[in-house]
């Protein structure tokens, strides 16, 4: 039992080491969006909204299946659409293999603006599985809201009869790096590698 809750504890301080995650808001009427840097893999951005009324703790749960050919990837950005109710308040970003028993990375962020918008959080280096499970938690003093919709994913699939309530989806995007950007990061890499010698 040790063992199984020390590698999570790892699991989820290696989520964001070395990490400047950031929150960005926009309109709840925006147009989709997606930082240059990323690719998204799945994607329920679109409304008409609803959600329950603002609350500390659980937020709610759903299921994502991307477009990704199997495996697991390193997220890059998230977006959903939601908020805080107060400035500086924190959600907890949990991502599950699609059973749900297994957490794979875990991330939160402050938000510095109140009310609900499509937040965009970048910075972000977490695994994620081809199919999961995202679950979001209120911190306690938090009141938060994640929105949902009864629209279909725009990219990848999900299961109606997963999640928090079954006739409705939570509206979120998951994106990883993009191709150009890791040839990058690659190049990077080299570059640090010939400093050394």
């Amino acid at each position: 039992m040790k063992t199984v809750l020390g590698l999570l504890a790892l699991v989820a301080a290696a989520g964001t080491a070395g990490a400047q995650i950031t929150a960005t808001a926009a309109p709840l009427d925006a147009a989709p969006g997606f930082d240059a840097r990323a690719t998204p893999v799945f994607s329920a951005i679109p409304g008409p909204y609803v959600a329950f009324g603002a609350a500390s703790g659980f937020l709610g749960f759903d299921d994502y299946d991307t477009i990704l050919a199997g495996g697991s990837e390193t997220l890059t950005e998230l977006r959903f659409v939601g908020g805080v109710t107060a400035v500086g308040g924190i959600i907890d970003f949990n991502f599950y293999d699609s059973t749900g028993a297994n957490l794979l990375s875990t991330f939160n962020a402050a938000f510095g603006s109140a009310g609900n918008f499509i937040w965009t959080i970048t910075g972000l280096s977490n695994l994620i599985a081809d199919q999961g499970r995202l679950e979001l938690v209120a911190r306690p003093g938090t009141n938060a809201q994640w929105f949902l919709s009864t629209s279909a994913p725009t990219l990848g699939t999900e299961d109606r009869a997963v999640g928090t309530l079954t006739s409705h989806s939570h509206r979120f995007e998951l994106s990883i790096p993009a191709p150009g950007s890791l040839a990058l990061l690659g190049l990077g890499g080299l570059v640090i590698g010939r400093r050394r010698r």
